[in-house]
């Protein structure tokens, strides 16, 4: 399987996200992603 890449401006999205939300799964659920600890 490969991984995917994602961009600089997408992983400082979901950071900006996760902080006003609170929740990273949920934040990870919403966008399609894995969330690893």
């Amino acid at each position: 399987m490969q991984r995917k890449r994602y961009t600089l401006e997408f992983k400082e999205q979901i950071l900006k996200e996760v902080r006003e939300v609170g929740n990273a799964a949920q934040v990870a659920r919403r966008h399609g992603i894995v969330p690893k600890v």
